[in-house]
């Protein structure tokens, strides 16, 4: 049987992957006339899980800049920092993941 920071800490490396193909997709299309980019926002998706809701991504288009001539509304910066604060997230949910099945472990083998 899961208990709840087990599915909390999945929801969290689920959103942190989904994010980071997001980010990356922005990154590709940097360069693309028109594209809009796109992000999803962890604490809402936290938030979600947290209070017992369905899986789900609601995609929205960040006002971060300004559009470029050509529509484009992919700043490098913004999505190079935003790509290192996932990566923190992400980071720090497969320690928090790590830890608690080597806690899990200790108790089945009995604390040793």
């Amino acid at each position: 049987m899961q208990d709840k920071g087990m599915a909390i800490l999945e929801r969290m490396l689920d959103v942190t992957a989904f994010r980071q193909k997001l980010l990356a997709s922005n990154i590709a299309n940097a360069d693309t006339p028109g594209y809009k980019a796109k992000d999803v926002s962890f604490q809402k998706e936290l938030d979600k899980v947290m209070d017992g809701g369905q899986p789900g991504y609601d995609v929205y288009e960040p006002v971060t800049t300004m559009p470029n001539r050509d529509g484009n509304t992919v700043n490098l910066d913004i999505e190079m920092a935003k790509v290192a604060e996932n990566t923190l997230i992400y980071n720090a949910a497969t320690q928090l993941m790590m830890m608690k099945m080597r806690m899990n472990k200790d108790v089945i083998r009995g604390g040793r």
